[in-house]
């Protein structure tokens, strides 16, 4: 009974969490001319967007740091990540709005979306902390520290 509570509890702070941001978003998007012809159709898109955007996020937010510490670009706070915090929901609504017949929203509407979420995104990120490039001091004395702990 008590592992289930571990689990239960975290799982429904979590699904509080996304439906709240799914219903300031639907009032968002209805802002920027979202319409819809059912509530199913509406809730079809709402999860859909969360199933596609919670991995795809997740890539492109890895990416820039990923490139940041093999030194293809200098820094991973730039405007790489704010083309890809941005590009995510614009491609995601228009896509899940090609897709699903009872959803339709201007490409406009989509586009001021998406720069608001991209400029939310960016200042939300601002105190990430920059990662180590690949063959600096601190990744050495990483790599020293978890060869000692195998020892």
């Amino acid at each position: 009974m008590n592992k289930i509570k571990r689990i239960m509890i975290p799982f429904v702070i979590v699904l509080i969490i996304l439906v709240g941001l799914t219903i300031f978003e639907f009032f968002v998007l209805h802002l920027l001319g979202l319409q819809y012809k059912s509530a199913g159709a509406l809730i079809l898109f709402f999860v859909l967007y969360l199933i596609l955007e919670i991995p795809l996020s997740l890539i492109t937010d890895a990416l820039p740091k990923s490139l940041k510490s093999v030194g293809i670009i200098k820094s991973s706070k730039g405007w790489l990540p704010l083309i890809l915090d941005t590009g995510l929901p614009f491609a995601l609504i228009l896509l899940l709005d090609a897709f699903i017949s009872d959803i339709t929203i201007t490409w406009q509407g989509a586009i001021i979306f998406s720069l608001i979420s991209g400029l939310i995104s960016r200042k939300i990120k601002e105190r990430d902390k920059e990662p180590p490039v690949l063959d600096s001091i601190e990744i050495g004395k990483m790599s020293s520290e978890i060869d000692s702990k195998e020892k």
